[in-house]
């Protein structure tokens, strides 16, 4: 329908709505009514009086999230709100100008009176939808008129909120507290100041901040100038790697600010591998240690997790530290072999000692040699140096050196507060490994023929129920191969894990290996016109990047990293942290 807007002095096409049902209150008793021919002519009053306050008539802007908008033929901010709730709302925000509280509780209520706001009716009322089935709420991180709204009245919602402000003003004034708004990076807070942070952080595309936020931002007069907002979006031609380079800066600033031997835990949600893997090499970039992931169980789930399969059930929780000052000195000092050591104990003081599961102790896997040599080449790699140890010498130092239990390793103080409390728990869970990559999977084989020696016809149908999850861009070799590659075979066929002393010679057939299969991929895109690789081996990649960045170059691991799938680099951390930090460098 063609209709005058007096705001914009032109003639605008909006979609025609039609009231169908009014829901009042009676003293404590709420009641419904079908709108009346007074009902009708109260509105059309409404709409026709001239609003004597200033509210907002921006013009939408071009974003991802305003395709919905202008589908609905809504193209100015002024049309997200009915002529009443818009009147109402611009009277109290002229009565704000010089009350900073009122005008806080005024924009806490801008959203919850647009037309976002849709009745969903079910078939069987519940505790959630009331006796008659009604709900009324509008959908999360999106920009989203429904074809049923519902219209708040504005009073009842500043009723609601200002108990709510006067609560969190009294918190303020008991506590001391500060509240702050600035780019997260570049704070006004002195180096080393912070003894805690906690941050819920952008994730990839989740939310699209600046864009939903205009609702607010207009009435404000102010915008967001998402030029470094740390987002991935189409329209602002900003990728996965290009949200990746904006959070680190984020966590860089949470670095400098923070105490050194302090914690800082980001809780992280989002389905994408992509973004995980960026998160996590942002975070080390940064200086942080990494120390633990867990779930966090929310008790109320959101609307998509309740209804899409796709949707995170739980958070994961990040928790990570700043290296203290004392091991920085001791560290800057001596950079041998003694300094891994003086890592992984300084690492191994601040890992959980004991998780359980129920009654049921379980595996901790930042205590395994896997993750706490990942753990030290992220380290050493972040100060530009090379680790001065192979994996396999790694491997013997720890049984050295620290106390297994249930493989996990512990310095002896934490191995026997562990025994402590496994006693009181005693039944023991390893968490189950899923195959990702080779790496993943020549673990799934350790764990196997670690308890017995196995044929390689026993072996088989378990290992390609195993490997279902490798990516169709990952080539893994065939499992002869591998158990070539990494086990050793005895004389009536079966294989087994290799000792100490045959372990090394196994890798370094393995590099080698590896480090040909590396140069054949560098030879294949220095061809005239090369194609970018369809599919390639993740090991030897590692392998070779690591190979180059010990040579200094550079440049071969960037022009490498720009032909592989990228899929492969986003979703792997190893790869992404060594092709990152090479583009500085190049």
């Amino acid at each position: 329908m063609t209709k005058y807007d007096k705001s914009l002095k032109a003639a605008v096409q909006q979609i025609k709505t039609v009231p169908v049902l009014i829901n009042y209150i009676v003293g404590s008793k709420r009641y419904d009514k079908i709108p009346d021919a007074a009902d009708l002519e109260l509105i059309e009053k409404i709409e026709s009086l001239d609003s004597k306050d200033w509210y907002p008539t921006y013009e939408l802007f071009s974003g991802d999230k305003m395709g919905d908008l202008f589908s609905k033929n809504i193209h100015y901010i002024h049309q997200f709100w009915t002529a009443r709730n818009l009147k109402i709302i611009s009277s109290f925000w002229a009565k704000s100008n010089e009350r900073p509280t009122l005008r806080w509780i005024i924009s806490s209520v801008l959203q919850r009176a647009t037309k976002q706001h849709q009745i969903a009716i079910s078939r069987i009322g519940g505790e959630k939808a009331g006796a008659g089935g009604k709900t009324a709420g509008h959908r999360r991180g999106t920009l989203y008129i429904p074809s049923l709204q519902a219209e708040f009245s504005v009073f009842e919602l500043i009723r609601e909120r200002l108990k709510i402000v006067l609560k969190s003003l009294s918190l303020i004034n008991k506590r001391n507290s500060l509240i702050s708004t600035n780019s997260a990076t570049k704070s006004t807070l002195p180096n080393n100041s912070v003894d805690y942070i906690f941050i819920d952080p952008p994730f990839g595309a989740n939310i699209m901040y600046s864009e939903l936020n205009y609702i607010w931002e207009s009435w404000l007069k102010v915008r967001t100038n998402n030029k470094e907002e740390a987002i991935e979006n189409k329209t602002q031609k900003k990728k996965t790697l290009d949200y990746q380079v904006l959070i680190t800066r984020c966590f860089e600033e949470y670095y400098r600010i923070l105490k050194p031997g302090k914690w800082l835990t980001v809780e992280f949600s989002n389905t994408s591998a992509a973004v995980w893997t960026g998160i996590q090499t942002a975070i080390q970039r940064a200086g942080f240690i990494i120390a633990n992931v867990t779930a966090l169980h929310k008790k109320q789930e959101t609307h998509s997790a309740r209804t899409t399969s796709t949707a995170v059930k739980q958070d994961l929780v990040i928790s990570c530290y700043k290296i203290s000052n004392e091991f920085e000195s001791n560290f800057n000092r001596n950079q041998d072999e003694m300094a891994v050591w003086e890592f992984v104990s300084e690492h191994l003081s601040r890992l959980s000692v004991h998780v359980k599961s129920g009654n049921k102790t379980t595996a901790i896997i930042e205590r395994s040699p896997k993750i706490l040599f990942d753990r030290l080449i992220k380290f050493y790699l972040m100060r530009n140096i090379s680790v001065p140890i192979d994996a396999q010498a790694f491997q013997v130092g720890l049984r050295e050196k620290y106390v297994e239990r249930d493989g996990m390793f512990f310095t002896f103080d934490k191995a026997a507060e562990y025994d402590e409390k496994k006693g009181q728990s005693p039944q023991f869970v390893q968490l189950s490994l899923i195959v990702n990559n080779e790496s993943d999977a020549i673990e799934w084989l350790k764990g196997r023929l670690r308890i017995r020696s196995q044929k390689y016809q026993d072996i088989t149908n378990d290992w390609m129920v195993a490997i279902q999850a490798i990516k169709k861009e990952e080539i893994l070799p065939e499992l002869k191969e591998i158990l070539k590659e990494s086990f050793i075979q005895e004389t009536d066929g079966s294989w087994r894990t290799p000792d100490p002393n045959e372990a090394k010679d196994r890798e370094a057939l393995r590099t080698k290996v590896l480090l040909k299969e590396f140069n054949g991929y560098v030879a294949a895109i220095c061809q005239p016109k090369a194609k970018k690789l369809k599919e390639v081996r993740v090991e030897a990649l590692r392998s070779g990047f690591k190979n180059c960045w010990e040579q200094k170059d550079f440049k071969t691991i960037v022009t490498l990293g720009d032909m592989i799938p990228q899929k492969i680099l986003l979703e792997d951390e190893q790869l992404l942290m060594y092709y990152d930090i090479a583009k500085d460098r190049v």
